[in-house]
């Protein structure tokens, strides 16, 4: 066991960031800012922002707007309100208006920080929604914008007022307790109306020193960070960099492929469609090497994925061997070389994924949790080589999978599962309706998560329980393992699954355009309203799905997809469709698509 990690962000800066000195912290302030910053001048800047915050009259339980994405302003301004006790309430800089407003109204932020000055310019211009926003703080040296105060600013202010400020700073620092909210994060938006998630100083730290402990995070890991700063799953993985005294490699997702390879990273978190992506991106290349080569490429992984699954017999895992030397190596050479814990949490690792990186050597952790946990609850432990399952709840958490009655599943049975340790938040700001709903009495937290713990203790997810599509037929369908099947198919990248009160499923699908236009050619597709309609288009997804939507594949005669849509355009965070976790906001979709799903049914 590690030492207990301190449990206030106060404790954390002494004991876990002063002492480290000159050693580099960030070796790039940004994805595109490559000035290197050590631990020291972290300190010194928190000191010198959390003296001027002090100096503006913000103080312990004062909300505060963070709207930026991952870069070092990002974190100072996190670590510097932590240490006085000040609450934030962060954001990416892509939020819409309405939900940014939202946001902040509804959680009474008294000064929101602003990326720069495009969105302080946002945050100006809705004031008069806001009449608690009393300074708009640009998270740069300088500002053009007369109503609002450059970072810079505040911390020239805060070192001119130091020495006169350190009592005042002491104190602020001595007052501020575990169970004192150290953030409220809004939730994401796969749901229609964001709730907004207090968490505490000992919610996060307990969960930072657990992950600590079980994953053997030290001072000599390299963390490659491309998720967004503001969201819990990326927010846990730097502070676990911060307090193991590793190094923070800031990316984005046009980078993370270079950036593996140039930075060699030892930790890499990412969400399922990010592994998607990755492992497509070995598959396509297999797919596309002619000769001897390409033929030990695509055998290479079929049998990782049959070693990975755990059904190899001996001759394949010899041939499997043999091959990793001269395949599987140069893959994980590609990926930098050092990875030792790759983490996929936000969503279901496709099975396929989670065998073949597996098979290959490509050591993935699948983890689970939510803003609500803090947020890992469950993660596989890196001497667990079986793929599927979450691995076991945390150390001091339990996951108990319940039946509508309440009662507790026996082992294997599905269950809506409900989570209780010292992760577990402190219930939904301004919302008593929603967080009874979810706590009870006893502290256990109802995840909203269907899935089951097998005889070895470790959990298994099988989908939301308010994604469940229910048939006219009566028939209960989770459309998340249907969709992570689907995109098996090297034609796919996206599906949707509909059908709620219908006789029969339907799916929207997103096609592979490189991999359908060497089937279909383009002049086929007949693209009108944001559809691929052509009939030679259908039909080659109709004997897609026929052929992965079987019996073979665990599918039931109600899994059947009836009907189908292909979708000329992707899903993605920047249309609305996705959050930025990259998990289907299937309320927008139903939105967005009406018109298009009422065709489908009709047709089918």
């Amino acid at each position: 066991m590690l030492d207990p990690i301190p449990s206030t962000f106060p404790a954390v800066l002494d004991r876990c960031v002063r002492p480290r000195a000159d050693r580099v912290f960030l070796p790039r302030r940004s994805a595109h800012d490559h000035t290197p910053i050590p631990f020291a001048r972290l300190a010194r800047d928190v000191d010198a922002l959390a003296a001027a915050l002090l100096d503006l009259g913000l103080s312990r339980g004062d909300h505060v707007g963070l709207v930026a994405d991952n870069r070092y302003e990002w974190l100072l301004c996190d670590l510097a309100m932590a240490s006085i006790g000040v609450v934030d309430v962060p954001r990416g800089s892509d939020t819409t208006p309405h939900e940014l407003a939202f946001i902040l109204r509804h959680s009474g932020c008294r000064a929101a920080f602003a990326e720069n000055d495009t969105v302080a310019r946002e945050l100006l211009a809705m004031r008069n929604e806001l009449p608690q926003l009393e300074r708009v703080l640009v998270m740069a040296d300088h500002t053009d914008l007369a109503d609002a105060t450059a970072l810079g600013d505040l911390l020239a202010r805060g070192r001119e007022r130091q020495a006169e400020l350190a009592t005042q700073l002491a104190t602020a620092r001595d007052a501020v307790q575990p169970k004192d909210l150290l953030t409220i994060v809004y939730t994401s938006g796969t749901t229609a109306e964001p709730k907004g998630v207090m968490l505490t100083h000992a919610n996060v730290l307990s969960n930072v020193h657990t992950c600590l402990d079980i994953l053997h995070v030290t001072e000599n890991d390299r963390f490659l960070s491309v998720l967004p700063a503001w969201h819990m799953y990326e927010r846990i993985m730097d502070y676990l960099a911060l307090a193991a005294g590793g190094e923070l490699i800031y990316t984005d997702r046009r980078r993370i492929k270079d950036d593996l390879q140039r930075t060699a990273p030892t930790i890499f978190a990412a969400v399922p469609r990010i592994w998607e992506m990755l492992h497509d991106g070995v598959a396509n290349h297999a797919a596309r090497l002619p000769g001897l080569q390409g033929a030990l490429f695509r055998r290479s992984l079929r049998l990782s994925r049959r070693v990975g699954a755990g059904k190899a017999g001996l001759l394949q895992r010899l041939e499997h061997k043999l091959l990793d030397r001269l395949v599987n190596k140069k893959v994980r050479n590609n990926l930098g070389g050092r990875l030792r814990l790759c983490v996929s949490g936000g969503g279901a690792l496709p099975r396929h994924v989670d065998e073949t990186f597996l098979g290959m050597g490509v050591p993935i952790r699948n983890g689970y949790g939510l803003t609500e946990t803090s947020p890992v609850a469950a993660v596989r432990l890196p001497e667990q080589l079986e793929p599927g399952h979450i691995g076991p709840p945390l150390p001091h958490t339990r996951i108990e999978p319940r039946r509508p009655d309440g009662s507790a599943c026996a082992p294997g049975e599905t269950g809506v599962l409900w989570i209780k340790g010292p992760q577990i938040m402190r219930g939904y700001y301004r919302n008593e309706a929603r967080t009874r709903e979810v706590l009870d009495a006893d502290g256990w937290f109802d995840s909203g998560d269907l899935g089951h713990v097998d005889a070895d203790g470790n959990v298994w997810i099988t989908g939301r329980s308010k994604d469940t599509i229910v048939l006219v037929g009566g028939e209960n369908v989770e459309p998340e393992p249907l969709e992570t099947l689907i995109k098996t198919s090297p034609l796919i990248e996206q599906a949707v699954v509909v059908g709620q009160d219908q006789k029969s499923l339907g799916a929207l699908l997103v096609p592979m355009q490189d991999a359908l236009e060497q089937e279909v050619p383009r002049e086929q597709w007949d693209v009108r309203d944001g559809l691929l309609r052509s009939d030679a288009v259908h039909k080659r997804f109709r004997r897609e799905l026929d052929r992965l939507i079987t019996r073979e594949n665990g599918c039931r005669p109600c899994d059947r997809i009836a009907a189908l849509q292909v979708l000329s355009e992707p899903m993605t965070p920047e249309n609305g469709l996705l959050t930025q976790t990259l998990k289907v906001r299937r309320h927008v979709v139903a939105e967005r698509y009406r018109d298009q799903i009422a065709e489908l049914f009709k047709r089918g």
